[in-house]
């Protein structure tokens, strides 16, 4: 005879045992779950992809997505990776080109769906809404932005002042032409002139002013969907990526204050100082010692998730770094220097510290003069380097997008020719004919040496020496090369050794 169970009406919980992973498995994702990001699309028809086309996303090992919220990732993610892009999904970039991670832009904002089914019971019509993916915490419409960056591509036009300057027709689109020379040079870099942007374009200049690091992959992903419909047979290094330059927010190294942060900025310096190249960890490739399942983690401005807990064993601190299967990126350390001009009377000089990835690095070296455009950072300084905690203070640096010097783009290819001051065949002169006739007329004069001594420094007193050895540090002679007689060329700048005690204003 069985006696019955008591029930005390709640149903009994049944345990679930975790399905077991085979190696090398992604994590399990709900079935028939839709990925909520559709493609992005434009409103102009340039071969836009299929409304069912869908942006593949990984999700992050270990987590599941929050319906309520879209998913969690940087922008740099999915302009970046073929898997990931819809332009290699509507088959715009061949095979061959392949992606490249922006170093310089680092990881950036949530995207998010904005009228998910859960947000379209409120006041939104049901019947009207779209997709609509913004950037978490701006007003960033992916979708729109990129259709305001291909319309300013398609319609900016030089006047024919400028345009004969640059050498291109005035009666094409300017940046046309500029994606038909990447197409001949292989060059994928695009160079923007953000006043060009502004005069076309206001609200979309001061969303790259304010959101940089979320503007500019959704450029990148602009251009190469422009640049593969016209050219679709072209095969590129990598990607075409987006270069800002010559912005409003032109800034004094003095100036700069937490407003900046996350912004781009644009300020001039020396470079005083800069680094070896040194390899960066982009992508870091964690392997389980015990099933040997895989996790690659995205490294966020130097920081590393470090995945603790396997998806496909449930052990814990089982991952292992693997090296060699892990992506590195050229990393360069710049210290600019504030200029003299800049520098007010009796301060010491500030410097900055500059960042250069990829391409950028050895693109100006100790001495140059340089226009920096790039993203200001701010990260907190660790107590100690081997533990987590940190102080309050944080360290600020800027994170370079585009080198300008001496009136040379640097940012095309990374290298440029620098004007020094040994050309002798100088094409054009700096001064007026009038000009040169006043100084042919004080060459002449006897007293000259005494006259220019005087004219440095008049409000410090008497030191004729230091005046005059400063005096002769300006002037120079001719280069001087004597090779054919075996021996080595003469430089044209004097040496003067100036001595004296502290404190005599030298």
């Amino acid at each position: 005879m069985t006696t019955p169970s008591k029930s005390n009406g709640t149903p009994s919980k049944q345990r679930r045992t975790p399905a077991k992973q085979t190696s090398g498995s992604s994590q399990r994702t709900p079935a028939k779950k839709r990925n909520p990001l559709t493609a992005l699309q434009e409103d102009e028809p340039i071969a836009s992809p299929a409304p069912s086309s869908v942006l593949q996303m990984p999700f992050t090992p270990g987590r599941t997505p929050n319906k309520n919220r879209g998913m969690s990732f940087s922008p740099m993610t999915f302009t970046t990776s073929p898997a990931q892009s819809n332009i290699c999904a509507s088959g715009r970039t061949p095979m061959s080109t392949p992606s490249r991670v922006r170093s310089d832009l680092g990881s950036a904002r949530k995207l998010r769906l904005v009228n998910e089914q859960e947000e379209l019971e409120g006041d939104i019509d049901v019947n009207t809404a779209d997709n609509q993916v913004v950037i978490w915490g701006t007003d960033v419409h992916v979708n729109e932005c990129k259709r305001r960056f291909i319309l300013f591509l398609k319609k900016f036009y030089l006047n024919v002042e400028e345009a004969n300057l640059e050498g291109i027709d005035p009666a094409k689109p300017y940046y046309m032409q500029k994606l038909e020379e990447i197409h001949l040079l292989e060059r994928p870099f695009l160079n923007v002139d953000c006043s060009h942007m502004k005069q076309l374009d206001k609200i979309l200049y001061h969303q790259l002013l304010i959101y940089p690091q979320e503007v500019i992959p959704i450029f990148d992903i602009a251009v190469n969907e422009l640049f593969f419909t016209i050219y679709a047979d072209d095969t590129l290094p990598h990607q075409i990526q987006v270069r800002p330059y010559n912005v409003d927010m032109f800034r004094n190294m003095r100036c700069l204050d937490p407003e900046d942060i996350d912004k781009l900025v644009s300020l001039t310096g020396m470079v005083i100082r800069s680094s070896l190249i040194m390899p960066e960890m982009r992508s870091a490739y964690f392997s389980c010692n015990t099933c040997g399942f895989h996790v690659q983690v995205e490294i966020d401005r130097g920081r590393i998730a470090e995945p603790t807990v396997c998806t496909s064993c449930n052990t814990a601190h089982s991952f292992e770094l693997i090296h060699n299967r892990s992506l590195f990126a050229d990393k360069q350390f710049i210290k600019l220097q504030e200029t003299p001009e800049e520098m007010p009377a009796g301060q010491t000089p500030v410097t900055v510290t500059v960042v250069a990835h990829n391409d950028l690095v050895d693109a100006v070296q100790p001495g140059d003069r340089v226009q920096v455009t790039g993203i200001f950072r701010a990260v907190p300084v660790r107590i100690n380097p081997k533990t987590r905690n940190v102080r309050s203070i944080y360290r600020t640096f800027i994170d370079v997008i585009h080198f300008r010097r001496q009136k040379t783009f640097t940012a095309e290819g990374g290298t440029a020719e620098q004007a020094t001051n040994d050309d002798e065949e100088s094409t054009s002169s700096k001064f007026s004919k009038e000009r040169l006739a006043q100084f042919r007329n004080l060459s002449e004069r006897p007293d000259i040496y005494e006259l220019l001594s005087n004219a440095i420094a008049p409000s410090i007193f008497g030191h004729e020496d230091i005046k005059k050895g400063i005096l002769l540090q300006l002037f120079g002679g001719t280069k001087k090369s004597f090779t054919d007689a075996g021996r080595k060329s003469c430089r044209s700048q004097i040496n003067i050794l100036l001595c004296g005690d502290p404190g005599t204003a030298k």
